[in-house]
């Protein structure tokens, strides 16, 4: 970005504010600041510098310029410029705790191996320290800086008395964790002791924020205590009943505990905040798959689906479930979500194409079944082979019969009878019933409709449609011989 991406006001006023800045201490030198602005927007390093320079020299109380200097004199190559510039900045205005803490965090990011430098940031520090106690900024900087020069004596102290601090806040006690985890040997009473002190503090200081909600239930959970940790998200959402995240949460903790009728009714509370809480759903759906309830975990993971979405084959699973059920429609609405979120995948047109004709509807299924075959025949899709497969044409072939297409619909069931490897009796049995079927429904070809039945029976035998079939061949030509038992 450039100045001349500034609009013409804004510089006229930039340019022409200086009698305004001379009556305002806070701007004494805008045209200088201006001019500053731009050759910064303009990759002018030291002229910019300059102007700051020129700037912080009139406004010494503006922390921004004296950020804004600090930068550009490092920018510049000068970081003795720039830490004399910050380390001015704080001792001026040592109630100033953001500067205190961006010089402590300067002299860390560019002189954290120069003495000088380690040990004017822990008298910075330090000093912070006796002005802001307890302040979580300050003192997991001064633990950060004692770890760094070896001193665990003083890191301890420091740690113990955060402990001890009274009436501090939330954000205090959520930063000594990492710290206590730090300075605390792994396993150890004192390390338990700690973070159980921490712990209490956080929910009697905090229960009402989500996140230390959270952070203390999955700490007492961690230490095998679900009792509590079920009791911390209780009382939380008592205070914060939207807190979806966490009502779901208690949900998954009340299942975990065998509180099975508790952890239904807080899910399904949830759901009806918000139909939207796709980890509810999940939790709803593994549950009811586990106590045997199909119908209702399928439900659920089609909600996952329709909200989230997922990948094709989690959408081809559900599909084939809810068609096994004889539940079309379910499938093809959640197969038209499939294809809105994967349009190239082949299978998914074809699994749709099938859905679409169970569920009563031929002339759109003949057209998906169009599309779906040209789809697989121009993709490049691993399963576009098998998408054309036998039982697809079936498929197709029931579409063409029921939108009046007799001869294309004889045409696919006797290439899908021919395709049919000979490792499944059960497909080609299916193709020759149906070829049967449309013979037998145009009162034509009888011997040759019955002799493709004896080969269904063989191929898979009792078949009750087979024996039909049979039956009706025989009633219109007797002399066929029947079928023996």
């Amino acid at each position: 970005m450039t100045a001349a991406f500034l609009s013409r006001s804004v510089i006229v006023l930039l340019l022409s504010a200086p009698a305004w800045g001379e009556q305002n201490s806070a701007g004494k030198d805008l045209a200088a600041y201006a001019r500053g602005v731009f050759a910064d927007l303009n990759g002018n390093t030291k002229s910019a510098r300059q102007h700051f320079e020129a700037v912080l020299q009139e406004d010494a109380d503006s922390f921004p310029v004296a950020r804004k200097t600090a930068r550009l004199q490092r920018e510049d190559g000068d970081l003795s410029a720039a830490a004399r510039t910050l380390r001015s900045y704080a001792e001026t205005q040592p109630d100033h705790l953001v500067s205190q803490l961006y010089y402590a965090d300067f002299l860390e990011n560019y002189a954290a191996r120069d003495a000088v430098a380690q040990r004017a940031a822990t008298k910075l520090l330090t000093e912070a320290a006796g002005r802001f106690p307890h302040h979580h900024e300050v003192y997991t900087r001064l633990i950060h800086l004692h770890e760094n020069l070896g001193q665990r004596d003083k890191s301890l102290a420091l740690f113990q008395a955060q402990l001890e601090a009274k009436d501090a806040g939330l954000e205090h006690w959520m930063a000594l964790p990492p710290i206590a985890q730090t300075l605390l040997p792994g396993g150890s009473p004192e390390l338990q002791e700690a973070l159980e002190h921490i712990t209490e503090k956080t929910v009697e200081t905090g229960v009402q924020i989500a996140m230390a909600a959270r952070r203390a239930s999955d700490y007492y959970r961690q230490t095998g205590r679900l009792g509590k940790a079920i009791g911390v998200l209780q009382k939380h959402l008592e205070l914060q009943p939207d807190s979806l995240d966490l009502r779901t949460r208690l949900g998954l903790l009340q299942l975990y505990d065998k509180q099975e009728k508790a952890a239904l009714r807080t899910l399904q509370e949830t759901l009806q905040i918000d139909p939207h809480q796709t980890l509810a759903h999940k939790a709803l759906a593994q549950f009811y798959a586990r106590n045997g309830n199909p119908d209702k975990s399928l439900h659920h993971r089609a909600e996952v689906l329709r909200i989230a979405g997922g990948a094709p084959d989690d959408f081809l699973q559900l599909a084939d479930q809810f068609l096994e059920l004889k539940k079309p429609h379910l499938a093809r609405l959640i197969l038209e979500k499939a294809r809105f979120d994967h349009p190239e995948h082949p299978a998914l047109a074809a699994r749709l194409a099938i859905a679409t004709l169970r569920d009563g509807d031929p002339a759109a299924a003949s057209r998906l079944f169009r599309q779906a075959e040209a789809l697989a025949r121009d993709s490049g899709h691993p399963s576009a082979r098998d998408v054309l497969d036998a039982g697809f044409q079936i498929e197709f072939a029931g579409a063409l019969l029921q939108t009046g297409d007799r001869a294309s619909a004889e045409n696919r069931l006797r290439h899908a009878i021919r395709a049919i490897p000979p490792g499944k009796p059960g497909t080609s049995a299916h193709a020759l019933r149906e070829l049967a079927r449309l013979w037998i429904d145009e009162n034509k070809n009888f011997a040759p409709a019955a002799s493709l039945l004896k080969r269904a029976e063989t191929l898979e035998p009792g078949h009750p449609e087979t024996r039909r079939l049979l039956e009706k061949t025989q009633r219109k030509t007797p002399s066929n011989v029947p079928l023996r038992k």
